[in-house]
């Protein structure tokens, strides 16, 4: 704040300095040679470049020292999150997934449910990992097809393989949902733990009579968004840790 201040306070001085010269070294004064006002001129031009030149290197300071506080802040945010991370949860995924994250805050963010507080909750990664998976399934499929497949075979085929239904039956073979870092959700818990048992009662998926919770879907679509980001983009790369 005092920063700012010494900032402010010299930025009305050169303001000061500026309006003294309209006033008083533009126009010579009646007795005042004009080479004296020229020097006098020239010497509170002088003094305003330099004044200017330190509220620059004031202001880059300020900013400098604005963008340290936020990467520190960003940091202690961090590392608050991983201190609270089940590590066995952390590693459960990655070798399930057979990856290993380059950035483990990625796949901390998508095993983190909205009721886990003061955290940023899967969501953001969920909407990612929805187009994505969607995007490198068709992908696939076309490549896989190429002419030979119409618009409404690949949109059945993608629709099969990323459908709620199937990713819900995906996170209850796997058990991503008790990897959440969640809060008070036991009418959820109580949810998922019936649909798990009629996925491991039924023979296959059409004999499930329990619809799925929403959330089991959301969690494989986070962790998809998490892997779309960790691999910088890339479908393909994508695509191969989805098949399994």
């Amino acid at each position: 704040m005092l920063h700012l201040k010494a900032k402010f306070s010299l930025f009305h001085h050169c303001s000061s300095v500026v309006s003294t010269m309209n006033e008083h070294l533009v126009q010579p004064h009646d007795g005042v040679s004009a080479e004296a006002s020229a020097l006098k001129l020239m010497a509170a031009t002088a003094v305003l470049a330099f004044l200017l030149h330190v509220f620059w290197r004031c202001c880059c300071s300020c900013f400098r020292h604005v963008k340290r506080c936020y990467y520190s802040y960003f940091s202690s945010c961090s590392s608050s999150s991983a201190a609270t991370m089940d590590p066995s949860a952390i590693a459960g995924v990655e070798k399930i997934l057979n990856y290993k994250f380059k950035n483990k805050r990625l796949l901390e963010e998508a095993l983190t449910h909205s009721s886990f507080s003061n955290t940023v909750s899967f969501e953001r990664l969920e909407f990612i990992g929805d187009a994505s998976l969607g995007l490198a399934v068709a992908t696939h499929f076309f490549r896989l097809g190429q002419l030979k497949l119409t618009p409404g075979q690949l949109t059945k085929l993608r629709e099969k393989c990323v459908s709620n239904a199937k990713l819900a039956r995906v996170a209850a073979d796997h058990g991503l949902y008790w990897l959440l870092r969640k809060y008070n959700t036991a009418s959820l818990d109580d949810n998922v733990r019936e649909y798990e048992r009629a996925v491991k009662d039924a023979a296959d998926d059409h004999n499930i009579t329990v619809k799925n919770p929403d959330i089991l879907a959301d969690v494989v679509e986070a962790l998809a968004g998490a892997v779309y980001l960790d691999v910088n983009f890339d479908l393909d790369k994508l695509w191969t840790k989805s098949e399994r």
